[in-house]
């Protein structure tokens, strides 16, 4: 992360811009500090940003992150980089602080070739026709494209073997050069291939800026077969549980073990009107007295007023937004959650763009998925994440839209598994994540 970012067209290097909120490097090193593949990490710095970085990583402590200052070159600076590393350094991973999509597949993917073949370098094929044309005015040829791929990083490799190329550049005096493979190739050594990602993408533009933050929000699937926590007599608050999803993941929460609270203004158990935010305070504080910090919250509560705007009255449009958005809100900042608890909440895949006759209820979605993102930053001591189911068959919807065949429809049941299983694996998943219909 030693460069100036010239191309980039700011005074600020383009890996201290803030990507949603948090600057670019920061975003690529917590990847690697995610995969817990490494014993150090060293940031290559611009001299004259040193003191910041130092002072960003004071939220960082899980493993030793060392900074150092970069030189004017791309060369220079992952030769100062490479210097700074222990003596006892087996593979090195060179990583461009630029691309915050680094997956753990493709580090672990670099770090087995780098110990087999002694270096690797991460490639994906290229997409557009390649031309030839060394005077920039004229195709002089076109080549196969099959033959070509583009190169990304990391690039890996067995420590002495990156070292010595670097120190037989310096002797030949070549210089300029900003790609380590190219010296290693230079060097005399063969470079093995990883297949890399398109969405391991390096941020160079600003338009690469505006790509990197619709990545960071597109939706993703609940991954699969990760190891599960049991929720047997777990505390669980269902807002809206007496309805629709929430009933069903009340009813799949029983079964696990786990103590599902209902809050509803229908509940026998404990009535809340998520209208009157005095109601939620003290509901919320009565079941603290009650059971104690809980273990999760579940936020169901919503409302669908399926109309054009112009034809909505005030109390329509107001029971949306309270319901759909500040009662969820509202219930975050006043629920009791023991250390490690976990927060899901529900949006609709509705969020991603508005749309017409469900405008109010579409734009407190996004709301929700916004607000969630945010309170999982504020909230490092909760697991917070939100959920987006498609279009499911619920008294709501089918009140709202009565013609739709229930074949193309969520079932209740299946929304509720996926949150179930949020539950169970116990993690942040650092987007939305999408539920489909299988």
């Amino acid at each position: 992360m030693g460069g100036n970012s010239e191309r980039f067209g700011s005074a600020t290097p383009k890996q201290f811009h803030l990507l949603v909120g948090k600057k670019v490097y920061l975003h690529t090193l917590e990847r690697f500090l995610d995969s817990e593949l490494f014993l150090e990490i060293v940031l290559v710095v611009p001299s004259a940003w040193i003191t910041e970085v130092r002072e960003d990583l004071k939220n960082y402590s899980t493993v030793q992150v060392r900074v150092v200052d970069g030189g004017s070159t791309r060369q220079e600076s992952s030769f100062l980089g490479l210097k700074a590393c222990p003596s006892t350094t087996n593979i090195v991973v060179i990583h461009d602080a630029v691309r915050p999509f680094v997956s753990k597949q493709i580090l672990q993917n670099n770090i087995a070739k780098a110990l087999t073949y002694g270096a690797a370098d991460t490639c994906i094929p290229s997409t557009d026709t390649l031309v030839y044309a060394p005077g920039g005015d004229f195709i002089e040829e076109v080549p196969v494209r099959a033959h070509f791929l583009r190169g990304q990083t990391p690039q890996s490799f067995q420590y002495s073997l990156i070292f010595n190329a670097h120190q037989h550049a310096q002797n030949r005096m070549l210089e300029g050069i900003s790609d380590d493979c190219r010296l290693v190739r230079e060097y005399g050594a063969q470079v093995a291939i990883v297949p890399g990602e398109d969405a391991n993408m390096k941020i160079t533009t600003p338009l690469d800026m505006l790509l990197a933050e619709q990545i960071l929000r597109k939706t993703i699937p609940l991954p699969k077969g990760l190891p599960s926590y049991n929720l047997r007599g777990a505390k669980i608050a269902i807002t809206g549980g007496t309805g629709g999803i929430g009933r069903a993941i009340a009813a799949l929460l029983e079964k696990e073990g786990a103590l599902p609270l209902f809050l509803s203004r229908s509940s026998v158990q404990h009535s809340i009107d998520f209208l009157d935010a005095p109601s939620i305070a003290h509901r919320f504080k009565a079941i603290h007295e009650q059971e104690g910090p809980l273990d999760a919250l579940i936020n169901c509560i919503g409302w669908l007023q399926k109309a054009p705007i112009h034809e909505q009255t005030e109390e329509d449009i107001n029971t949306q937004i309270d319901l759909n958005l500040r009662g969820v809100i509202l219930a975050c900042k006043y629920v009791s959650l023991k250390q490690g608890a976990q927060i899901v909440n529900i949006a609709s895949s509705s969020y991603s763009q508005g749309r017409g006759g469900i405008a109010v209820y579409a734009a407190t979605k996004a709301a929700v998925v916004n607000f969630t993102q945010g309170l999982a930053q504020e909230r490092p001591d909760l697991i917070v994440n939100v959920v987006a189911p498609q279009r499911t068959d619920t008294t709501m919807r089918r009140a709202h839209f009565p013609g739709e065949d229930p074949l193309y429809l969520l079932r209740a049941e299946e929304v509720a598994e996926e949150i179930v299983e949020i539950l169970r694996q116990g993690r942040s998943f650092q987007s939305v994540i999408e539920i489909r219909k299988k």
